[in-house]
């Protein structure tokens, strides 16, 4: 019963989503407009802060997030609303796994977390590179997720070609803790 209880809850929550039913706020891009329900903010506790103070200007129907782009934040609201992922990939999870970051949507930033490194048996031999390896241990670091970090630094440890980089130079440039943080595991093996 709790699960069919669950499972219909879910399709309503996506249908007034999709449908746009009742809405009574707007999510604002650079480009798009999102129509939302306040009921965001139960998922999220800076949503709620946005809704509920002066984040929001005092006569506006919308909250400007423009600094998302349009895929992150229609990704962001579907997880939100349904707490569903759909096809996602290297960029769309990077960009959810910052958002959910902001937006304080733990099992969004987990979600993401997980697929960017449990996909990492196959998941690195497709898509991780000696070209991206470098973006995702910043974003890792960036962002405080030591399980995904440390994925990404064995990946490099095992994958010494990266150093040989363009991407591993910017990282030096970009931070250089972390680089020697990397360096030191690469010596001390």
């Amino acid at each position: 019963m709790l699960l069919e209880s669950t499972r219909v809850l879910k399709e309503n929550l996506e249908s007034s989503y999709k449908e746009n039913f009742l809405c009574d706020t707007k999510l604002k891009t650079k480009i798009r407009a999102f129509p939302a329900h306040f009921i965001l903010g139960a998922r999220s506790p800076v949503l709620k802060a946005m809704f509920t103070n002066e984040m929001r200007g005092k006569n506006s129907e919308y909250v400007n997030i423009d600094y998302l782009d349009d895929d992150t934040v229609r990704r962001m609201l579907l997880y939100i609303y349904t707490a569903t992922l759909q096809d996602l990939h290297w960029d769309s999870a990077c960009n959810l796994y910052t958002a959910s970051n902001k937006y304080e949507i733990l099992s969004l930033k987990n979600e993401c977390s997980s697929f960017l490194k449990n996909e990492c048996s196959s998941f690195l031999k497709n898509n991780l590179s000696e070209d991206n390896a470098c973006d995702l241990l910043i974003l890792a670091d960036m962002h405080q997720d030591e399980d995904l970090k440390s994925a990404v630094q064995d990946y490099t440890l095992n994958h010494r070609g990266i150093f040989n980089t363009a991407a591993w130079k910017n990282c030096i440039k970009v931070n250089a803790q972390l680089s020697a943080e990397l360096l030191y595991l690469l010596v001390k093996d």
